[in-house]
């Protein structure tokens, strides 16, 4: 009886450009990536660990991303590129791919990095490395590929000077024989549009530009508004100054979050008064909160954010012959007011005082971008925005920092 004879199949995985191909070519067991938006480093990576699997059989390999959720993208890129060599269709459930030559790909969560203990993996992806849990990789991940002297690599945008910054300068240490590392921007990719990127640049906070897009390590994760600090300066006031306009920016809340009332100086562009309460019902809050304000400050203007609850309040405002307009969020529109108020806050348009809830929430306040390229603004997740809402729609509604799109080049 002839034995038979093994069966070669092709995988044509993807064709690289030359900043991908610097991780291909590279032998060292821990490669490092620091890279830009949109330069292709997750298919790089994907293309890296069907390599490994399918060249070491019964190989146990990771993907491990922040969340699930995240997982999701590599997941779909590795089923699609592998399916002439998986042994039996992928599963969904438990992010699993099995190979003909018996390795197992394994997507998985750095949310609950416990539950990564007790596997030997032979090599391992870590993706947006910078979001993940320093202990997955130092406790769990690292002691778990000495039982295969196994190898891994670390792609992610920068995110400060943290756990995966240090990572990247043991890339840079000769010294460090077994580790390498490369940062590359957005541009590196030649098939993205200079448009694009000019584009980015136009319309982006400069930190943020710098980091997400030029792949550069900041002193600390760039947060949304730059120059916190350089604005604060003025107390608060008792009462108003004789033929000045006042407007209040009033975020509305009644249980989850706090609803703020910040009042703004139309002419001097400063803030006079913040009030902040939870768990007040809506008509307390304008009866003995907002219209007092009101009629306080000279027959303050008030917008308020109109989305959702804030719709029915606006109509009751109305009805009162008050002078109020609405804001209603989109992604859109909060993406444009908030922008306004980075102008602000930038060219130290605005003063407010130090009161540290209004401080801490404008220095938190970051971002992050959708599938699709587009930001997003938010706090960051358990933390409250009320307060940088409310100090938005004053400063919209004093027509401060301006309407053109903010400019990299004057800052």
């Amino acid at each position: 009886m002839t034995p038979q004879k093994r069966q070669k199949i092709k995988v044509r995985l993807y064709d690289p450009h030359a900043g991908q191909m610097l991780l291909h070519d590279c032998p060292a067991r821990f490669r490092v990536m620091c890279c830009g938006r949109r330069f292709g480093k997750t298919l790089a990576a994907t293309n890296e660990l069907a390599k490994k699997a399918l060249e070491k059989p019964s190989s146990l390999n990771w993907w491990i991303a922040p969340t699930y959720r995240q997982t999701e993208i590599a997941f779909n890129l590795l089923t699609e590129a592998l399916k002439p060599v998986m042994s039996k269709d992928p599963n969904h459930t438990k992010m699993r791919i099995d190979l003909i030559n018996g390795a197992i790909i394994e997507c998985r969560s750095a949310e609950r990095y416990e539950n990564l203990r007790g596997d030997g993996p032979s090599f391992v992806v870590f993706d947006e490395a910078s979001k993940c849990p320093q202990k997955a990789w130092t406790e769990v991940v690292r002691p778990a590929l000495a039982d295969n002297e196994g190898g891994g690599i670390f792609i992610s945008t920068p995110w400060g000077r943290d756990w995966f910054y240090e990572l990247f300068l043991r890339g840079q240490d000769p010294t460090e024989t077994e580790w390498w590392s490369k940062s590359f921007p957005t541009s590196a990719n030649p098939f993205i549009p200079t448009k694009e990127i000019e584009e980015a640049k136009r319309t982006l906070p400069e930190l943020v530009f710098e980091q997400e897009f030029m792949a550069r390590f900041l002193d600390d994760a760039a947060s949304v508004f730059r120059r916190v600090a350089s604005c604060i300066g003025d107390t608060l006031l008792e009462g108003p100054e004789y033929g000045h306009h006042y407007v209040i920016g009033w975020d509305v809340a009644k249980y989850t979050d706090y609803s703020v009332c910040i009042v703004v100086d139309v002419m001097t562009h400063r803030v006079v008064e913040f009030q902040r309460f939870h768990g007040m019902e809506y008509q307390r809050q304008i009866d003995n909160v907002v219209v007092p304000l009101v009629q306080k400050w000279n027959d303050a203007h008030i917008v308020m954010d109109s989305t959702g609850v804030g719709d029915p309040i606006l109509e009751q405002m109305q009805e009162r012959d008050l002078s109020v307009e609405g804001y209603y969020f989109t992604n859109a529109s909060k993406k444009k007011l908030i922008d306004r108020t980075v102008i602000a806050i930038e060219k130290q348009m605005i003063l407010y005082p130090n009161n540290e809830i209004l401080v801490e929430e404008l220095k938190a306040y970051g971002y992050e971008f959708t599938r699709s390229g587009n930001i997003v603004y938010s706090a960051p997740e358990g933390k409250h925005d009320d307060c940088v809402i409310s100090l938005a729609l004053a400063v919209y509604g004093a027509k401060i920092g301006g309407v053109v799109p903010f400019s990299m080049s004057n800052s």
